[in-house]
């Protein structure tokens, strides 16, 4: 791995950790805009890059850094908000996998729906009602005000990567 790939790939963990900090807090889940960049790292980074990015992220959390919103250390993953930090994992590297290699926005946005929205909610509410013991209903209208919040947020993260010329993050960005 060369020392460019290594400081980009730290350099989207830290905006990770920036993107969660600017945040709403309305407990026991705030509102913040790092489903955006996980977005973002997956759109605009290889897959080995964004699933490290996110991995380098929820390591530094999980060793007891407070990167997260609920704080750091492995506790924050048996937390109510464990299953999103969890579905990162899956989502960026998902995301960069099947994205459109030609910026093809209604593919694109079926992708971030499927995996910034879907998968993202599927495991948080899962881990949600896990820990809170609620049942499946209560918990998907629980979350009904997020799900404008995070459609907004796929949006914003999808015109950034638009209007990103394929150059600079084929040269600067992909790991060549």
């Amino acid at each position: 791995m060369t020392v460019k790939r290594l400081i980009i790939i730290s350099m989207f963990s830290a905006l990770i950790v920036v993107t969660t900090f600017i945040n709403i807090p309305v407990p026991p889940v705030n509102f913040t805009l790092q489903t955006l960049m996980i977005v973002l790292v997956g759109l605009l980074l290889n897959p080995l890059d964004a699933f490290l990015a996110v991995f380098v992220y929820l390591a530094v959390g999980f060793i007891g850094v407070p990167v997260f919103t609920s704080g750091g250390g492995p506790q924050s993953f048996l937390a109510p908000t464990g299953g999103f930090l969890i579905s990162f994992l899956i989502t960026a590297p998902a995301v960069s996998i099947f994205k459109s290699k030609s910026k093809n926005a209604f593919k694109d946005g079926i992708i971030l729906l499927i995996f910034g929205f879907i998968v993202v909610y599927i495991i948080g509410i899962l881990m949600f009602m896990f820990v809170l013991k609620m049942d499946l209903i209560p918990a998907i209208i629980f979350f009904v005000p997020y799900y404008i919040w995070d459609i907004i947020k796929l949006i914003i993260a999808y015109i950034i990567y638009y209007f990103m010329p394929l150059e600079i993050i084929q040269k600067h960005l992909n790991g060549n």
